[in-house]
């Protein structure tokens, strides 16, 4: 590829899309619902942070040992891989996503690649250790064929992890009312996303479309998540708190194109609607949380799949 050739492509992924007073991705356009501008940016190195804190400081579950190549699907800000590009020096990291929004100063061991995991050749010079991805709900028609890539894309023995938010909204002790607002967005949010065919409700079933992958060793964890900072619990309270900022912020983000794709809704539609939302979000008499899943599993070994050695 020319000189010219590479900078005008540089060029067109960052001119990015304007919509709404918000910035979309320009590659592969459409691909992904929410926006890459920097208020979108901020929330997501904060979600970041607040699914740390939630697993103790663990960036995988996976039992991984002294991995070579790693591969972050969704890469989002970039902030695990550079985890992992800390964690696991001597470890090749790479991290793939539509939008260039991640750092350019980085780790030496750490790599960052535009590309669309619909797409089927990924842009992977080796086959991986370990590939993981975390909320990415609404980024797909199928995540089943995420898995079946990563699958594909893993060494026998190299483990796959998802990091997944439900967005169903749950509550313990009868402290949310029938018509509570964020309970009724979820289900306004689901309905317009599988108009638009990119379904929200994945966690809960992860394990099973591991399994039938054929990864063996799958394991699932499921962590809750307060919506707010009603928690009397030190650590809950400050994760609900953190949690509640990260909802806020994100609610129009999370409500734009598929309010308007999916249901025709208009800016004012939306706009007042979501002011409802946000009042139901900060309400600490409604004892309210998400349920967060992480699964993990393992790809066979080719002994364990009865593969006949070759003759000697």
């Amino acid at each position: 590829m020319s000189t010219q050739s590479v900078r005008t492509t540089k060029q067109y992924i960052y001119d990015f899309i304007h919509e709404n007073g918000r910035t979309y991705h320009r590659y592969q356009a459409g691909q992904y619902m929410f926006p890459n501008d920097q208020v979108e940016i901020d929330r997501l190195d904060l979600q970041h942070e607040i699914l740390k804190c939630l697993f103790g400081g663990r960036s995988h579950f996976a039992p991984l040992k002294n991995p070579k190549h790693v591969v972050d699907i969704g890469t989002g800000t970039g902030k695990w891989a550079t985890d992992m590009a800390k964690l696991y020096p001597s470890a090749y990291i790479t991290g793939t996503d539509l939008s260039p929004i991640q750092p350019e100063r980085i780790h030496p061991n750490l790599h960052f690649v535009i590309d669309d995991a619909n797409e089927d050749d990924w842009m992977l010079s080796h086959l991986q250790d370990y590939i993981h991805t975390r909320i990415l709900m609404g980024c797909f028609e199928d995540f089943r064929e995420i898995i079946a890539k990563s699958f594909r894309n893993l060494k026998p023995g190299g483990w796959m992890e998802s990091q997944e938010t439900y967005p169903t909204v749950y509550c313990d002790d009868n402290t949310m009312p029938p018509d509570y607002a964020f309970a009724e967005w979820t289900k306004t949010q689901d309905q317009a996303a599988m108009t638009i065919g990119k379904p929200l409700r994945i966690a809960n079933k992860l394990k099973r479309w591991y399994e039938q992958a054929g990864f063996v060793d799958v394991h699932e964890e499921v962590y809750k998540l307060p919506i707010n900072s009603w928690p009397r619990d030190p650590q809950f309270k400050m994760l609900g708190h953190f949690h509640q900022i990260n909802l806020l912020d994100g609610l129009q983000a999370l409500s734009l194109r598929p309010f308007q794709e999916g249901l025709n809704w208009t800016i004012d539609q939306i706009e007042v609607y979501l002011a409802h939302v946000r009042r139901g979000i900060s309400d600490r008499n409604v004892h309210a949380y998400h349920k967060i899943y992480v699964v993990w599993g393992r790809k066979p070994e080719e002994h364990e799949l009865g593969v006949p050695s070759p003759p000697s």
